[in-house]
């Protein structure tokens, strides 16, 4: 009990940073797209020197082209990038506190105090959609930098183990699936 407590409570906290997160993600990819870096320039810890990436959630971008130029547009692309994957992690840290709501009972929608409820099935399985969509979503994004950019002026990388726990998660899905229907039948020769 202490655990999902524990875990609870960082979920919950974990949230509410990653809306900030996007919230402020936000405002950064609107004040590019008008055409305003300035914001982006004042926020030296998010500019790194000329020549370096930009790394968030395993996706990572070069900022300057070939001849050693600052390629705005790649730090748009970047940030659009990071707001989906900010946006995807509110959204896996708000099914995990829910799940946990859920199983003891907590919410509107409990069936009783018990994991193997139909929605608790649903939100551990968007957990893992939400997981694999990370990467996916920093390979459409590579895919749009290259072809815009040019394949040899910009390189981009994604870290694929997103993928890899997503997958696990789907799996513990149907574990969850297979408790409620077994669950289900228990109950029936009651």
């Amino acid at each position: 009990m202490k655990l999902q407590k524990v875990v609870m409570v960082i979920s919950a906290i974990a949230e509410v940073c990653y809306w900030i997160g996007s919230g402020m993600t936000c405002a950064i990819v609107i004040s590019l797209a008008v055409g305003y870096t300035g914001l982006v320039s004042k926020l030296s810890s998010v500019i790194p020197e000329k020549g370096k990436d930009l790394i968030g959630f395993g996706f990572s971008i070069s900022t300057v082209d070939s001849a050693g130029n600052i390629v705005w547009g790649t730090y748009l692309l970047f940030f659009i990038t990071l707001l989906l994957m900010l946006l995807l992690m509110a959204m896996i840290c708000r099914n995990v506190h829910l799940i946990f709501k859920t199983t003891a009972g907590k919410t509107k929608f409990s069936k009783g105090k018990t994991p193997f409820q139909p929605d608790n099935i649903r939100m551990v399985r968007e957990v893992g959609i939400f997981l694999i969509l990370i990467p996916v979503i920093g390979l459409i994004m590579s895919i749009i930098a290259r072809a815009v950019y040019s394949a040899s002026a910009i390189e981009c990388s994604m870290d694929m183990h997103f993928v890899v726990v997503g997958l696990v998660i789907l799996c513990l899905s149907e574990v969850f699936a297979y408790g409620m229907k077994l669950q289900q039948d228990v109950d029936g020769l009651v």
